[in-house]
């Protein structure tokens, strides 16, 4: 890997994290699933939630496609580019035309996700591209910061529009196209990924494999309060738009604490960073299950907020250290895929677990507390220490630090 000097790292640094200050543009819909519901009130429940977590769905298909057939063959910032504008050409056909029906915004909502899915593969990559070892752990983590930054701004964009009108919350996505000239002026254009000799499903390591697994069931219990918050704050006489929105800025938020603190904790606790953040996000669940106000709640989602966003980039750093330089962007993509697959997912999945205990948004949050339990017992025992191709980074990154110093 060449070392960058300090003024080209900062260049690519800003348009890496001008990318990451669009991706919560995915919680432009957040606050307005209440409205949706009562707009389309013969529509089951489950289905108007996934105007919210379809998105997540179809990020994980475009990722995986992207990392494996365009990585190859096409520099990851021109893929991101045009992701970008069809990110912002999708979420605006919602305000103009594809708001009449549930299905039509879901289609809005699925043409997002392709979009987002591209944007942040390629940027993961690009950060897996140019930084290593610690330094790329600390990257990552201030590229959540600048994630959380985001969803500040798109979800009180989405709450302001949408308070009249649920439809003009989509008119957020506007507020990106900054974001699209910054990254066009100093974004990198990426190293081409080398072309796979083999199917990149068989070449994937075993410890992607299953952080992947992992990251699905870790990510669906969290999604819990995403997809539920403005139902619990409707159902418990808590407020609106207005409220749900505080609600869902004070969840991005946590990002900003997470994004600062994910170097930190890497480079104390090592691996068993993961699980001490699924603990934070249990503990923000069990909150959020006997909130009896709003401010219970804001803090409720906070904390859970925070072992999600504070896993999240250790999970990535964890990916790209298991991955050799061919197929490591498809790593990258695999990995965000159980994240985007659990995000999406987590409505129908608890819908079904829950049918025998009635269905409640109570007995749904029950059962994705004692599913995060066991995901933390079996995190403290597999994640006790570095993997072996962890410690080979480690021991390559030290032996260039020497070289360089002779």
């Amino acid at each position: 890997m060449v070392e960058l000097d300090k003024k080209t790292k900062a260049k690519y640094i800003v348009g890496i994290y001008a990318a990451a200050f669009s991706i919560m543009g995915m919680l432009v819909p957040v606050p307005i699933v209440a409205q949706v519901a009562a707009t389309f009130p013969n529509e089951n429940i489950a289905a108007v939630q996934m105007v919210v977590s379809i998105i997540p769905l179809f990020m994980a298909i475009s990722a995986m496609l992207v990392s494996s057939l365009l990585a190859p063959r096409i520099l990851k910032k021109r893929t991101l580019l045009v992701a970008h504008c069809v990110y912002v050409l999708a979420g605006l056909a919602v305000f103009f035309f594809l708001h009449n029906s549930l299905a039509q915004i879901l289609v809005g909502s699925s043409f997002i996700g392709i979009a987002l899915g591209a944007v942040q593969n390629s940027s993961d990559a690009l950060i897996a591209d140019y930084f290593e070892g610690k330094s790329r752990s600390f990257v990552m983590g201030f590229y959540s910061t600048f994630v959380a930054l985001g969803g500040v701004l798109w979800v009180g964009l989405s709450s302001a529009l949408g308070a009249d009108n649920w439809v003009n919350s989509y008119l957020a996505y506007l507020g990106m196209i900054p974001l699209i000239i910054i990254e066009a002026i100093c974004l990198p254009n990426g190293h081409l990924e080398p072309k796979h000799e083999k199917n990149v499903f068989s070449a994937m390591p075993k410890e992607v494999a299953i952080i992947t697994v992992v990251s699905f069931v870790f990510v669906m219990c969290f999604q819990l309060f995403n997809t539920n918050s403005s139902l619990l704050i409707e159902a418990r006489g808590m407020g609106g738009v207005a409220e749900a929105g505080t609600v869902t800025s004070i969840v991005s938020l946590a990002g900003i604490v997470a994004g600062l603190i994910v170097g930190a904790l890497y480079a104390k606790f090592k691996n068993l960073s993961m699980p001490i953040s699924w603990c934070i996000t249990l503990a923000g669940l069990a909150l959020a299950l006997i909130a009896p106000d709003l401010g219970m709640m804001c803090a409720a989602g906070f904390i859970a907020s925070l072992g999600k966003e504070s896993y999240v980039p250790n999970e990535g750093n964890f990916a790209a250290g298991n991955s050799a330089p061919e197929g490591r962007a498809f790593n990258l993509a695999i990995g965000m895929a159980g994240i985007n697959f659990g995000m999406a997912l987590s409505p129908l999945v608890f819908e079904a677990l829950s049918t025998p205990f009635g269905n409640t948004i109570e007995s749904k949050f029950v059962l994705g507390i004692a599913i995060c339990l066991v995901l933390i017992v079996f995190g403290f025992i597999h994640y006790r220490k570095l993997t072996p191709a962890q410690l080979a980074e480690q021991e390559r990154i030290e032996a260039a630090k020497a070289a360089k110093a002779e």
